[in-house]
């Protein structure tokens, strides 16, 4: 018996791991390429001036990769926000799935689709408005200048991405996600050849510099959109589920139901990224009106970016995991077997363990190279290198805490973990930050620090969480070690 006990576990564990993958590979495949648009806009307009350039100015790429650093703060604020609330679709899918309820997981995408689009265009015109304030937050003057076109542009991509993340988490929560992995590779493409041409002024394009990457963004995410819901139009699960689709008779209890889950996600994910927008506000806060200030102003902030963006890239990665997570424990929520649930959840975070100790160890081996990929200033390539320590240290926390909260919210338990956020991130992060930047004067060195810190609270409160939560639905649902049980049985 107690070899039959390892046995299992050995297969069990085997098998999770193997599932993960098949659901985790083709989402991080397809996070891998949405960031990358993020990286190669960074990559080519921190190039300008530089070596991917015809005009030599050490200054310029400097200060346009700190005015897209700026824009990026307050557009991914908003626009993480949105997402977190079209996250709500995937595991009320995958449950419906479960259950073989297409009308259902139908009604669910068109509640859903119209609750984004709505949100989408609302919160354009809330980046509408706070567009001017930039000028009012001790930023260099002329990065300001160069951001505010960048950022206008960026906000009219949301509406198309916003559709495209609607057909997304149908995708996904059917447990389709080759589609989407597709069709960011293919936005990927369109993004890199028109950034090109209108970054640099290349192949007979207008020179738009900061402003370009955004065109190239904006059109690369309507492409994006166009051709995943022609795609899952033609492929014949999604389809079955978008023949039920209709447009009318609209529920109150269904927008109540998505909004649940909706709004706590929406504001954990705000809560996170919106400490990070702040971070890059704090970093290139002028202390005084010289020109020395100002110019260490836009190293730090440029070197934030960087550093951000790199960290971005395996956070990004990491969702595939997170998402592996919540469509697998909403698949078991669904069957009521919460043994399997519980087992699922740890597995995706041995699995994310490992990754991030990988990433962080890297960052550390490659310091000082990785941030020569987007320009070739030292000053912002030391600070770079400084900050990617501190990255490295919070990589595992920071990839943990989402594959929780993926968890989590496949257990539709997103209240609690949004407060939990909350207090890691502003109660935490923000203020223990702040005082190192701004107080100390160590600027984006100090902010990192905060940073870390607040990741590292939000992983240990949602591990808590999480252990908790499973434990009560085995204990008050005994029928998932009878489940056990029968697997014991057949091995």
């Amino acid at each position: 018996m107690y070899f039959c006990i390892i046995k299992f576990f050995e297969l069990e564990i085997r098998e999770h791991l193997r599932r993960n993958i098949v659901l985790a590979l083709p989402v991080m495949i397809t996070q891998m390429g949405q960031i990358s648009v993020n990286i190669i806009d960074n990559i080519m307009v921190g190039g300008l001036g530089g070596k991917y350039d015809n005009i030599q100015d050490e200054v310029l790429g400097k200060t346009s990769l700190a005015a897209a650093s700026l824009g990026n703060s307050l557009f991914f604020a908003i626009l993480v926000f949105a997402f977190g609330f079209s996250f709500a679709l995937s595991p009320l899918i995958a449950a419906e799935d479960s259950k073989g309820n297409k009308k259902m997981a139908a009604t669910y995408f068109s509640h859903s689709l119209v609750l984004n689009v709505t949100l989408s265009i609302c919160l354009f015109l809330l980046i509408t408005f706070l567009k001017p304030l930039m000028f009012y937050m001790g930023q260099p003057a002329d990065v300001v200048e160069k951001c505010i076109p960048y950022l206008t542009i960026m906000t009219f991509s949301m509406i198309p991405l916003m559709i495209f993340q609607s057909f997304r988490q149908l995708s996904e929560g059917l447990s389709l996600t080759i589609p989407v992995t597709i069709a960011t590779v293919l936005s990927n493409v369109v993004n890199i050849t028109l950034n090109y041409g209108w970054i640099y002024g290349n192949w007979g394009f207008p020179r738009l510099e900061v402003a370009g990457a955004a065109w190239g963004t904006f059109v690369a995410r309507m492409v994006m959109m166009i051709f995943l819901v022609i795609v899952l139009w033609n492929f014949k699960k999604t389809r079955s589920v978008l023949e039920k689709v209709q447009f009318k008779n609209f529920q109150k209890i269904i927008f109540k139901k998505i909004t649940s889950i909706g709004i706590p996600t929406a504001l954990t994910s705000f809560f996170e990224m919106s400490a990070f927008s702040l971070a890059a506000f704090v970093c290139g806060y002028t202390f005084t009106n010289s020109i020395a200030d100002q110019e260490l102003a836009k190293v730090n902030l440029a070197a934030h970016q960087i550093a951000i963006n790199l960290a971005s890239t395996t956070f990004m990665m990491c969702t595939g995991i997170g998402v592996a997570a919540t469509v697998r424990i909403g698949n078991q929520l669904g069957l009521r077997d919460h043994k399997t649930l519980r087992e699922a959840g740890w597995s995706c975070i041995m699995m994310v363990t490992a990754f991030m100790i990988l990433c962080g160890i890297l960052f550390i081996a490659f310091r000082y190279q990785l941030p020569t990929i987007y320009l070739d200033n030292q000053d912002v390539i030391n600070l770079s290198a400084q900050l990617l320590i501190i990255a490295s240290f919070f990589q595992m926390s920071d990839g943990i805490q989402l594959v929780l909260l993926g968890a989590l919210r496949g257990m539709t338990d997103v209240k609690i973990p949004s407060i939990l956020t909350f207090i890691s991130y502003w109660l935490i992060a923000i203020p223990i930050g702040v005082t190192l930047a701004l107080v100390f004067e160590m600027r984006a060195f100090g902010m990192w620090i905060g940073l870390g810190i607040g990741l590292t609270a939000s992983a240990i409160f949602l591990l808590i969480r999480y252990n908790q939560q499973t434990k009560k639905l085995i204990r008050e649902n005994p029928q998932s070690d009878i489940i056990l049980e029968d697997k014991l049985k057949n091995i």
